[in-house]
């Protein structure tokens, strides 16, 4: 551990609430104002481990953050050591946001955001991989659980670890689908590092190298629901694309996956599902992911402009179009033809494809209800083809309707 890791740890990590009781710790944007003065001074902080604190601080002049509770916190080396002591036999590694080992994807696209200490147990070399994060509820079924292991297993298979939160259910299914298929993974955890580091499901993977857990927060701190929204950014940060697998309306997943949307850090993707969440956050702009066996992260990490993984009309080639009819496939979810050949086909074949475009809603949606935009961007559709399907559907009681607030829902009706 560097001199500038202890000096970074006395002005901003908890250690114990009798020793943090006078002097608060600085938060991320106090301590980002603090470097920004060290460095007008051209000063390091591994200075303010010398005896000449007080010297130092001398023209150091702020409204919100006192001299005396800079001085204060310096003041803590004792629990410093403790802390240290008992931190390294737990086999803890501590790095600050200047080292080489520091991930460089979230210092990249979080910048000022990026916390000022990681603590960590496991291969730091895990954290400078590329990953695709995996996030959802904790509140799964084991449907939920078996899709999130298999985008582990996917993602492995294409070069990729997983990066997630280390929480029940989701997370951890991909995680462990990604371990358990000689992959890796990074887990960013808000709380218990050294309790979770210690999990039988963990520590053989630990031991072998292929995961490392990580967090922010004091390695032996409780659950926080603050702390446990505020690592949302580092799973998407360190990724590159991330997936939703269920998402409620509100809570972690739902904040987090807002939060990646507004400052587009990377590419988000949710998973087909019924979950007003998922269905919330695709009108919010997130990319559908229709199939976890046909996944392609070169396609996930790069998705085309109004792209989405998987389509009614998506796994033939195109054929070309002059000097023949060409047959649809009744197998569900394939044709040879395209979607822009929809509508020169359709006097001849619009029965076919009507019958296809009902037989593929059945097999996604099941009977539950699906929106417009929801059946336009699953099955690959114009708004106006499905607009033709649906009055089709209605007229013969294939499809019902009901309006829910502001918008208009369609369920299949199965006979």
């Amino acid at each position: 551990m560097t001199e500038r890791t202890k000096a970074t740890l006395l002005f901003t990590a908890y250690f114990s609430k009798t020793t943090d009781k006078v002097h608060k710790p600085l938060s991320l944007t106090e301590w980002n104002k603090f470097v920004r003065w060290q460095q007008t001074k051209n000063l390091s902080p591994e200075i303010f481990l010398s005896n000449e604190s007080e010297t130092i601080l001398a023209d150091w002049n702020d409204q919100g953050i006192s001299k005396n509770r800079l001085l204060g916190l310096l003041e803590r080396k004792a629990a410093l050591g403790i802390a240290l002591d008992k931190w390294s036999r737990a086999g803890v590694w501590i790095i600050n946001r200047g080292d080489q080992d520091y991930p460089s994807k979230i210092k990249e696209k979080l910048k000022g955001l990026a916390p000022s200490i990681f603590f960590g147990i496991g291969n730091k070399e895990l954290l400078q991989q590329h990953y695709a994060g995996v996030v959802g509820s904790r509140a799964t079924d084991e449907l939920d659980l078996e899709h999130s292991n298999q985008i582990g297993q996917k993602m492995v298979q294409q070069k990729y670890g997983i990066v997630s939160g280390g929480a029940k259910g989701v997370d951890e299914a991909a995680m462990l689908g990604a371990l358990d298929a000689g992959g890796s993974s990074v887990g960013i955890l808000a709380d218990s590092l050294i309790k979770k580091s210690a999990s039988s499901q963990y520590r053989k993977h630990i031991v072998s190298g292929k995961l490392v857990l990580m967090s922010p927060y004091n390695p032996e701190a409780g659950f926080n629901a603050g702390n446990a929204m505020s690592r949302n950014k580092l799973i998407y940060s360190m990724s590159d694309f991330s997936i939703v697998v269920k998402s409620d309306i509100k809570g972690g997943t739902w904040e987090g996956a807002k939060e990646n949307l507004k400052n587009d850090w990377v590419p988000l993707w949710v998973f087909d599902s019924e979950e007003k969440g998922n269905r919330e956050i695709l009108k919010l702009g997130a990319k559908l992911l229709v199939d976890v066996s046909g996944i392609s992260a070169e396609s996930l990490k790069n998705p085309a402009k109004d792209s989405n993984q998987g389509t009614l009309f998506e796994k033939e080639p195109k054929p070309s179009m002059k000097g023949h009819k060409h047959a649809v496939n009744k197998e569900i979810g394939t044709s040879s033809t395209s979607e822009c050949d929809l509508s020169k086909e359709n006097n001849e074949h619009g029965t076919e494809f009507y019958e296809l475009f009902l037989t593929q809603w059945r097999h996604l949606f099941k009977s539950g209800p699906v929106s417009k935009e929801m059946l336009c961007t699953r099955l690959g559709l114009t708004i106006s083809q499905v607009e033709i399907w649906l009055e089709k559907a209605l007229s013969v009681q294939s499809v019902s309707k009901q309006n829910e607030e502001d918008e208009t829902w369609y369920s299949a009706i199965t006979r």
